[in-house]
């Protein structure tokens, strides 16, 4: 397989990240993990730099164009808008890649010019719309494998299914793949019928990079072993799951051991939180906010006598008064999914784990009260 894709540093603050990766890096050690072999293109600054040993001591070979300066992406939690450093990125010139089967990614430096028998197509934003042939790369099929609010930007519905037919109708993609988060991934297949794959449950989400590993996996049985875009986009939906809990890649083909997610929600979020301080404040509102961009409806709360609408309830105890614990237990709390977001670890996990879901990181926090919030998932 033959990737072009960024290689860039991303940094986070919480949980506490440092590594090179990139669209292109990342999918590269998926690819390498899965026993494919790979050949990573893409710009650096340095070809000789010590940073990419673990890339040839995985046997990936690394086709590097020069670059002006280091980039990075840093995030304040996975899902916080990543800052880009630096801010005015030079752009070069465009490389070519030519290869039997290619994974291709948008660049935030440059471009790739492909020419492949089937291309993946990963178009990395949505902010500068691109289709896969508009820069002359060719393919004999194209797979787009993009997100709703990517593939929008491209075509003049909302339905995701009729905006997905627009691209393969007018010659754009043999196969359109539309990742939805929390509620898995849509597949339109101008040879197959429309397919629902579920995400699956994880106990932990580390949410950066998992679009990438979803595109990497999906191209790997799609492009190169030639399985069904549905086929092949379940095992990429297995993948993720595999990586947001242990942040490694699946060494092989993934049993459905995860439990799958319906892909859509019974009901609202409610959140229970403290206010009283400008930081308790700004934790309620980044919480609403980021789960609002998942998807879901979430409102504040501030008693336990919770309507029909709700379907799950989050609950962020840093203020909040050990009643609560007491409180979760009553019938109008009991009857619905409670998380707890304990990143103190001060509470009494042990009790507590027969009533509620307990964790100490915001993402995955957020993860589980929404598939609480969901309807029960299928295969």
């Amino acid at each position: 397989m033959h990737i072009a894709g960024g290689l860039y540093q991303e940094i986070c603050l919480h949980p506490a990240w440092n590594a090179l990766f990139g669209s292109g890096g990342r999918a590269a050690q998926a690819l390498a993990a899965l026993g494919s072999k790979t050949t990573l293109h893409s710009y650096f600054e340095n070809d000789h730099s010590i940073c990419l040993e673990p890339y040839l001591d995985r046997g990936i070979a690394l086709d590097l164009h020069l670059r002006k300066s280091p980039i990075a992406f840093a995030y304040f939690h996975p899902l916080s808008t990543p800052h880009l450093e630096p801010s005015n990125i030079a752009q070069e010139t465009s490389f070519h890649v030519e290869a039997d089967t290619v994974l291709r990614f948008g660049l935030v430096e440059g471009d790739a010019i492909v020419n492949a028998r089937r291309a993946v197509f990963d178009p990395q934003g949505w902010h500068s719309p691109l289709h896969f042939r508009e820069n002359g790369s060719k393919a004999n099929e194209v797979a787009i494998v993009l997100n709703a609010q990517e593939l929008a930007s491209r075509t003049s519905t909302s339905d995701i299914e009729l905006a997905a037919g627009e691209l393969i109708k007018a010659g754009d993609a043999t196969v359109v793949v539309v990742k939805q988060g929390v509620r898995g991934a849509i597949v339109v297949d101008s040879r197959q019928p429309t397919r629902i794959i579920p995400a699956f449950r994880s106990p932990s989400v580390f949410k950066i990079g998992t679009g990438d590993v979803f595109s990497a996996i999906f191209a790997h049985y799609w492009g190169s072993e030639n399985q069904d875009a549905a086929t092949a986009a379940e095992q990429a939906s297995l993948g993720v799951a595999y990586y947001a809990q242990y942040r490694d890649f699946p060494q092989g083909q993934l049993d459905r051991v995860n439990e799958p997610v319906g892909p859509a929600f019974r009901g609202s979020v409610a959140v229970w939180a403290a206010t009283d301080t400008l930081g308790r404040h700004y934790m309620l509102e980044e919480t609403l906010h980021r789960l609002r961009e998942l998807g879901i409806d979430a409102a504040h709360v501030r008693t336990t006598s919770l309507d029909q609408r709700f379907a799950a309830l989050l609950v962020l105890p840093d203020g909040l008064s050990g009643d609560f614990i007491e409180a979760i237990s009553e019938n109008a709390v009991a009857t619905r999914p409670v998380v707890v977001l304990d990143e103190a670890e001060m509470y009494d996990r042990e009790g507590l784990l027969q009533l509620v879901s307990m964790t100490k990181d915001f993402t995955s926090a957020l993860y589980q009260v929404a598939w609480a919030a969901s309807t029960p998932g299928t295969i």
